[in-house]
Parts: C-alpha cells; sequence; structure tokens
C-alpha cells in the first residue's frame, strides 16, 4: 500500500493555496479580399479612417452575440498587434507599438472592449474570450464550449471562411514558489491532466489534428542582491554576460538532474512566446523572443539567448514538457520536477525564500483550426 501511494503521489503537485488561474480562447483570421468584398458597404475611401466603420461594425457584432451567451469578458483586436493576457490582482491594459498586454483577474474584472485602427487594412482580426468567475479551472470546458458557440454564430452572421479561423485555448496556473515561506498556509492539489482528456470528461471532442502544448515560465527578478553575486566589470562590452553565464549554469544543471533538457534561458529583455512548430527555431521580433519546439522531436537542450552589454528586469525560464513528460495522469510529475529544479538553482543562487519571489506559470495550450 505505501509504496503504490507514494507512486501515486509522483503525479500530484501541491501548490500554495495562493496560485491563481486564469483562462482565455484566442481566436484569429485572416482580413481577405473575400471578406473584404463581404463588408464593402461599410468602407469609406474618402476617409482618413476608410476601415473604422468595417471595424466597428465586426466589433459590436461580436459583442452582441457573447452577451446573449452570458460572455461577458471580450476584447476585439483589428489593429495588428499581439495580444497577451496575463492575470493581476489590478485591471490594466498596456500598448506598445507591437503588443497589447491585458492584465485582469477572472473573479472580478469584466471589460469589453474593441482596439481599432481605421487606417490601416489589417493583416488579421483578434478575437480574445476571456473566462471569468471563482472556478476558471473547473469550469473551463463548459466556457470552451461556449466559445465555440459564440464563434460559429459570429463566423456564419459575418460571412467569415471558418476554414481560416484558428482556436488557441490558454489556461495558466500562476503562484509563487516561497508563498509557504512568506507566510501562505494552505495547498492546491493537481494532477493537470491533459486539456484533452479534461475536456472529454466533459462530452467535448476535439479535432483530431491540433497543437497541444505543456511548458513553464518561471520570472527570475535581477534584484540588487542577484546584480551583487558578481563583480560586474562595466568597462567590458558585455559587461553583465557573467553573470547570465553563471545564472544560465546553475539552473541548467538543477533542470538536467530532474531529467529536464528542453527549453531556454531569456536573458534579453524580451517577452518569450512558446509555439509549437515541426521545426525548433527561436527568432527576436522586436518586443518578441519568439521560441519554437517540437515536443515529439525535442532537441534536449536549454538556448541561451542574452544580451550582455545590457542589464535586464528579470530572467525568464522555459522549460517544455515534452512527450516523455507527460504520464497517463497528466504533467504533475513534471510540475514536481521543475519545481525541484528550481529550489535548488534558488539555493545556489543564495535565495532569501522569505523575502524573494521566484514566481511559476504553468500553461497548458491547445490550438486547431476550425
Amino acid at each position: 500500500m505505501p509504496i503504490s501511494r507514494s507512486r501515486n503521489n509522483q503525479h500530484k503537485v501541491y501548490i500554495p493555496s495562493s496560485a491563481r488561474n486564469n483562462q482565455y480562447l484566442l481566436v484569429k483570421f485572416p482580413f481577405t479580399d473575400e471578406l473584404l468584398a463581404q463588408h464593402s458597404q461599410f468602407i469609406d475611401r474618402t476617409s482618413e479612417q476608410p476601415y473604422q466603420r468595417l471595424y466597428q461594425q465586426l466589433a459590436e457584432s461580436f459583442f452582441d452575440i457573447n452577451n446573449k451567451l452570458d460572455i461577458e469578458s471580450g476584447q476585439f483586436i483589428a489593429n495588428d498587434k499581439f495580444s497577451r493576457i496575463r492575470y493581476s490582482p489590478e485591471k490594466l491594459t498596456v500598448q506598445t507599438d507591437e503588443q497589447i498586454l491585458f492584465l485582469y483577474s477572472p473573479r472580478n474584472h469584466y471589460s469589453q472592449n474593441a482596439y481599432i485602427n481605421g487606417k490601416k487594412r489589417v493583416r488579421g482580426i483578434s478575437l480574445v474570450f476571456l473566462a471569468n468567475g471563482d472556478n476558471v479551472r473547473q469550469t473551463s470546458a463548459e466556457f470552451h464550449k461556449n466559445v465555440l458557440i459564440a464563434l460559429n454564430e459570429f463566423i456564419s452572421v459575418n460571412h467569415i471562411n471558418k476554414e481560416q479561423v484558428r482556436v488557441c485555448d490558454h489556461q495558466h496556473l500562476t503562484y509563487d514558489l516561497f508563498a509557504k515561506d512568506k507566510g501562505v498556509t494552505g495547498t492546491q492539489t493537481h494532477k493537470l491532466r491533459t486539456l484533452k482528456n479534461r475536456y472529454a470528461a466533459d462530452e467535448i471532442c476535439l479535432p483530431e489534428q491540433k497543437d497541444v502544448l505543456t511548458y513553464a515560465v518561471v520570472d527570475l527578478p535581477v534584484n540588487r542582491r542577484i546584480k551583487e553575486l558578481l563583480n560586474i566589470d562595466k568597462s567590458q562590452d558585455q559587461p553583465y554576460q557573467p553573470l547570465y553565464d553563471l545564472i544560465s549554469y546553475a539552473f541548467i544543471e538543477s533542470a538536467n538532474k530532474q531529467h529536464l533538457y528542453e527549453g531556454a534561458i531569456v536573458a534579453n529583455g524580451l517577452t518569450p512566446i512558446v509555439r509549437s512548430r515541426l521545426e525548433e527555431k527561436h527568432k527576436a521580433d522586436g518586443e518578441l523572443q519568439k521560441l519554437s519546439y517540437n515536443i515529439f522531436e525535442p532537441n534536449n537542450r536549454f538556448t541561451v539567448l542574452s544580451a550582455g552589454d545590457c542589464l535586464v528586469d528579470s530572467i525568464k525560464f522555459v522549460i517544455i514538457a515534452t512527450k516523455d513528460q507527460k504520464t497517463n495522469q497528466g504533467y504533475g510529475k513534471f510540475l514536481n520536477h521543475v519545481e525541484l529544479a528550481l529550489r535548488s538553482t534558488a539555493e545556489k543562487l543564495g535565495y532569501i525564500n522569505e523575502k524573494e519571489e521566484l514566481v511559476v506559470r504553468l500553461h497548458q495550450h491547445l490550438g486547431y483550426d476550425l
């Protein structure tokens, strides 16, 4: 009995009770000539913003359908900016030249907004459906199902080619690894089942062809204590590279001991964006660091992406769950190994657990074409 129970516990992860959940579905479709022709009556070529009315018409249709189905939070984006969604106790939307960052709490924040650039014909349109409520993870399948109903009506009403629509379901679990050291009591227990298995229990049939990806992103702040781990010689061309190398080596050594081999260390000030692709490929694109992985044919290495000539605010560890990290019960064992690797890394870096945060965000993604 003890052996069986021990093996079962390997597949469970116990995270702080203060952990936050959020879910959103991101839908994208191209703004094609055919779609333009369907809505040509809303285009005013004499205006400085010829596409403004058309985008507003689509946005109003989007919000009307959502309201009918009690989807209270949605964002319509027609400006070719990349959208990111993160949990935050305070509601905030930040725009840069290249991206929009939505910070929100599923429990407390509700909003419907359109982000439009009526001066240009955009390459594509994005619809963001944000989950709300106290039990986002438990109701994720129901939310996914409801979004599909809304999406199919939106496609039908606005004459959009269904074959060109991409649906991505994103679910995040975020917590401070050292929350207990700071006085947080209680835990949440998870097996972290795959989205496919969780949705199958609610009779949601997903397409055979789909992309799935589970990974962790860990944020290590570069505070004064971390900077003072080494004497930084600012007379050098790459004065901060030795610090990044020190941290990278400590992490990679700890990760490998837990049989974690796939991912990246991002220390260049860019925002890591992780995607499932046939070929592993990493590319800096403006404000974004694009990372692509094939979980079925991993390269079994951590790539260090750093800019030694500048001091970054934080270093990001990206840890990919490959096919070997998924068990019949889910990804609980994977996250346990991630935590062990991080605790070892923190110890090597002299972490002050009672004061310093090491925020872990587990991502479970599912993407498919309608």
